[in-house]
């Protein structure tokens, strides 16, 4: 697997044959701050120190590069937030933030997002200790089911599981899956292209991926409210769509056949 990002300090250069454009204004002039939230399988892992990313790789790190290069900015740096603070409202440390942040109305009331560029459903799984697993919705429902906090799988959790037991609310990814691994959590409800990577990485870590609860949900690419990178943002994702850039990355980063998992009712 190619790494997106390589240099202690994270602040990749771009090649010099970015489009002729005037370079829009940034928080540091001639790069691109962007806000993550590591690590999620597939789309941005690597190493952090507080904010400092040191090294980050996958689908949301090259697009915030690519969308780097489209811009014609020289660099592009990484700041590590909770996932919680790149949706929340308020003066924000990066110029956009990628990390797999699905676009929903409550969210549009505290930032900006950008047209989608991935559209993902919620996955289901289990702990090896499951057994047998559920194969339904109503299956689910007397086990401890654990999500992200803040995040769309724990509305989907609630609402469309509706758990006997409240749903674990987890502050990050590594938290959720090794207690998942523990069976502090018996099943934990979250983006299924990552839970589809994790799975294959390590597949005797885990129980059975119960399946898919349809949402058809839209990542996009957000900005603080009134940005006025919004337009020449906006742009370059749809330049990078077009042009097949994202699926060769979709490609790349996700290889686990999801058309494959059961749907869940």
């Amino acid at each position: 697997m190619k790494t997106a990002i390589a240099g202690a300090l994270l602040a990749t250069t771009m090649a010099a044959t970015a489009p002729a454009q005037a370079v829009p204004v940034t928080l540091t002039p001639g790069q691109l701050t962007v806000g993550v939230s590591l690590p999620s399988e597939g789309f941005e892992t690597g190493v952090a120190r507080g904010t400092h990313v040191i090294y980050a790789q996958g689908l949301d790190i090259d697009l915030a590069l690519a969308i780097a290069k489209r811009l014609g900015l020289a660099r592009a740096e990484f700041v590590q937030s909770q996932f919680g603070n790149l949706v929340s409202a308020g003066k924000k440390p990066w110029d956009i933030a990628v990390a797999q942040i699905t676009i929903t109305s409550a969210r549009r009331r505290n930032v900006t997002f950008t047209q989608p560029y991935m559209t993902v459903d919620q996955g289901v799984l289990a702990a090896k200790t499951v057994s047998p697993a559920p194969t339904s919705l109503a299956g689910l429902r007397a086990l401890q089911i654990c999500a992200l906090r803040d995040s769309t799988g724990a509305d989907v959790a609630k609402t469309r599981i509706a758990p006997t037991k409240p749903v674990m609310q987890l502050d990050n990814v590594p938290t959720l899956m090794l207690d998942l691994q523990a069976g502090v959590c018996q099943a934990v409800v979250y983006d299924a292209p990552s839970l589809g990577a994790l799975k294959a990485l390590a597949p005797t870590y885990y129980g059975t991926f119960v399946g898919l609860v349809p949402t058809a949900e839209h990542y996009g690419i957000v900005l603080p409210k009134g940005s006025p990178l919004t337009q020449p943002v906006d742009k370059a994702l749809g330049a990078l769509i077009a042009n097949g850039t994202l699926q060769r990355l979709e490609n790349q980063w996700f290889t686990a056949d999801l058309a494959k998992v059961p749907i869940l009712h």
